[in-house]
Protein backbone atom coordinates (compact mmCIF):
# COMPACT_ATOMS: atom_id res chain seq x y z
CA UNK A 1 0.00 0.00 0.00
CA UNK A 2 3.06 2.10 0.42
CA UNK A 3 3.41 2.40 -3.70
CA UNK A 4 -0.74 4.13 -3.68
CA UNK A 5 0.16 7.28 -1.45
CA UNK A 6 1.46 10.56 -4.01
CA UNK A 7 4.35 12.34 -2.81
CA UNK A 8 3.38 15.79 -0.69
CA UNK A 9 3.79 18.04 -3.89
CA UNK A 10 1.25 15.70 -5.65
CA UNK A 11 -0.98 15.58 -2.97
CA UNK A 12 -0.94 19.09 -2.36
CA UNK A 13 -2.28 19.84 -6.08
CA UNK A 14 -4.74 16.74 -5.63
CA UNK A 15 -6.09 17.59 -2.45
CA UNK A 16 -6.18 21.68 -3.79
CA UNK A 17 -8.44 20.65 -6.85
CA UNK A 18 -11.07 18.60 -4.98
CA UNK A 19 -14.30 20.61 -3.76
CA UNK A 20 -14.54 21.84 0.01
CA UNK A 21 -17.30 19.38 1.19
CA UNK A 22 -15.46 16.41 -0.37
CA UNK A 23 -12.64 17.82 1.94
CA UNK A 24 -13.99 17.86 5.14
CA UNK A 25 -15.45 14.47 4.30
CA UNK A 26 -12.29 12.88 3.64
CA UNK A 27 -10.61 15.15 6.93
CA UNK A 28 -13.81 13.63 9.20
CA UNK A 29 -13.41 10.04 7.82
CA UNK A 30 -9.92 10.13 8.48
CA UNK A 31 -9.89 11.24 12.15
CA UNK A 32 -12.91 9.21 13.20
CA UNK A 33 -11.00 6.13 11.78
CA UNK A 34 -13.73 5.15 9.33
CA UNK A 35 -13.20 3.77 5.47
CA UNK A 36 -13.09 6.15 2.78
CA UNK A 37 -13.82 5.12 -0.69
CA UNK A 38 -11.81 3.38 -2.81
CA UNK A 39 -10.60 6.08 -5.31
CA UNK A 40 -9.60 8.40 -1.86
CA UNK A 41 -7.92 6.36 0.00
CA UNK A 42 -4.54 7.58 -1.38
CA UNK A 43 -6.11 10.95 -0.69
CA UNK A 44 -6.95 9.85 3.19
CA UNK A 45 -3.19 8.25 3.38
CA UNK A 46 -1.52 11.56 2.12
CA UNK A 47 -3.86 13.65 4.18
CA UNK A 48 -3.30 12.07 7.36
CA UNK A 49 0.31 11.82 6.39
CA UNK A 50 0.61 15.58 5.96
CA UNK A 51 -1.29 15.83 9.42
CA UNK A 52 1.27 14.01 11.26
CA UNK A 53 4.33 16.06 10.04
CA UNK A 54 3.01 18.98 11.66
CA UNK A 55 4.79 20.09 14.72
CA UNK A 56 1.24 19.95 16.91
CA UNK A 57 0.88 16.40 16.55
CA UNK A 58 4.24 15.30 16.32
CA UNK A 59 4.91 17.16 19.76
CA UNK A 60 1.52 15.95 20.79
CA UNK A 61 2.02 14.43 24.69
CA UNK A 62 4.30 17.86 25.10
CA UNK A 63 1.49 20.02 25.20
CA UNK A 64 -1.47 17.56 26.00
CA UNK A 65 -0.58 16.07 29.34
CA UNK A 66 0.15 19.57 30.77
CA UNK A 67 -3.03 21.54 29.16
CA UNK A 68 -5.23 18.31 30.33
CA UNK A 69 -4.21 18.72 33.55
CA UNK A 70 -4.36 22.69 33.74
CA UNK A 71 -7.82 22.02 31.72
CA UNK A 72 -8.96 19.43 34.69
CA UNK A 73 -7.85 21.42 37.24
CA UNK A 74 -9.97 24.82 36.16
CA UNK A 75 -12.89 22.71 35.51
CA UNK A 76 -12.85 20.65 39.16
CA UNK A 77 -13.05 24.60 40.12
CA UNK A 78 -15.97 25.20 38.50
CA UNK A 79 -18.85 22.15 38.15
CA UNK A 80 -18.13 18.51 38.16
CA UNK A 81 -20.12 18.37 34.63
CA UNK A 82 -17.51 20.30 33.10
CA UNK A 83 -14.80 17.63 34.18
CA UNK A 84 -16.80 15.78 32.66
CA UNK A 85 -16.65 18.08 28.95
CA UNK A 86 -12.99 18.18 29.32
CA UNK A 87 -12.21 14.41 29.80
CA UNK A 88 -14.89 13.97 26.59
CA UNK A 89 -12.94 16.30 24.47
CA UNK A 90 -9.56 14.82 26.03
CA UNK A 91 -10.74 11.38 24.46
CA UNK A 92 -11.48 12.64 21.11
CA UNK A 93 -7.98 14.02 21.19
CA UNK A 94 -6.81 11.07 21.39
CA UNK A 95 -8.69 8.96 19.35
CA UNK A 96 -8.32 11.42 16.28
CA UNK A 97 -4.38 11.15 16.95
CA UNK A 98 -4.21 7.64 17.24
CA UNK A 99 -6.45 7.26 13.99
CA UNK A 100 -4.18 9.84 11.96
CA UNK A 101 -1.01 8.06 13.10
CA UNK A 102 -3.01 4.89 12.14
CA UNK A 103 -3.85 5.99 8.44
CA UNK A 104 -0.37 7.24 8.33
CA UNK A 105 1.32 4.14 9.10
CA UNK A 106 -0.18 2.96 5.47
CA UNK A 107 2.73 5.42 4.03
CA UNK A 108 5.48 5.17 6.73
CA UNK A 109 5.51 2.18 9.17
CA UNK A 110 7.71 4.47 11.40
CA UNK A 111 5.15 7.57 11.81
CA UNK A 112 4.27 8.32 15.27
Amino acid sequence: MADESPSPSDFTAAWSTLPPRDRRRIRRLVRMGHRVEPEEAALAVGYAAAQCRLPWIRFFWLWFLPGLAFALFTASQVHPVVVGVVLALAAQALFARRNLTRTARAVDPNAR
